[in-house]
């Protein structure tokens, strides 16, 4: 992979002086790791064992976070392409020399833009509009000057979603939470857990979490009455095995 190139101007940029030092490691870690276009893999799991071989104490959780704020900077756009998250440096062609002919992975602009989760704390509304600073930009340090007026618009939309779960990445409404609550009284909570753990370990995307939370308990219910699918086992979430077993998986 050919040497990246570090300008000394990061040393006065506001917006790497937005990140606190393991995040602005972990930033000049993806920099050496991406493609000839500024692209790499955007699965947790991928990018720990990429930029970290030797770190066993990283969690796929700290990743999320990492990769969270810089969304949220905007030194990053994380989008799904195929069927599978992948990211993008969002000023790569200023900075780096592109030598390669074509990219590892498709642009940002071919596939579905992934919302930043502290971005208007997940709100689900084209009305708001909280702006991105672009790395290195320092002669327009707040395009935006109404930034506080939109900050407050959004932490009071009803449509916000909160974190859930131990990667905090199960995104549910108030709302949402205690339709869960009042569908699985005795186990929401573990429920949230297992969409939770499965974002984490496959990088999957879904556009609602509390229709995935129903559906995979529509089909632990037809597991149980289904046994002669699963043999007596207990169901699985994993939808390639469900694909294989000759399960019906919707998309959610």
């Amino acid at each position: 992979m050919p040497n990246r190139i570090l300008k000394e101007s990061i040393c006065t940029s506001d917006t790497i002086d937005q990140l606190k030092w393991d995040e602005e490691v972990f930033f000049y870690r993806l920099i050496v790791n991406c493609d000839d276009y500024g692209r790499f893999d955007g699965r947790p799991a991928i990018i720990r064992s990429r930029l970290y071989p030797l770190k066993i104490n990283i969690t796929l959780a700290t990743i999320e976070k990492y990769l969270d704020k810089l969304s949220t900077v905007g030194l990053v756009v994380r989008y799904i392409s195929n069927g599978k998250p992948t990211l993008q440096l969002t000023t790569w062609d200023k900075h780096q020399q592109v030598r390669a002919k074509k990219s590892k992975y498709p642009a940002p602009e071919d596939g579905e833009i992934m919302q930043s989760d502290n971005v208007c704390n997940q709100l689900i509304s084209n009305d708001c509009k909280c702006p991105r600073n672009p790395i290195q930009s320092e002669s327009n340090p707040n395009p935006n000057p109404n930034t506080e007026d939109n900050a407050h618009t959004c932490a009071n939309s009803p449509s916000v979603r909160h974190k859930y779960g131990e990667y905090k990445n199960v995104l549910l409404s108030d709302e949402d939470m205690q339709k869960l609550k009042n569908e699985f009284p005795d186990d929401y909570q573990q429920r949230i857990e297992r969409l939770s753990a499965y974002i984490a370990s496959k990088g999957a995307k879904y556009k609602n979490h509390l229709a995935t939370i129903r559906n995979w308990a529509k089909r632990e219910e037809q597991a149980k009455k289904d046994t002669g699918t699963f043999g007596g086992t207990p169901p699985s979430y994993d939808l390639e095995e469900l694909a294989k077993r000759g399960m019906y998986v919707p998309e959610i």
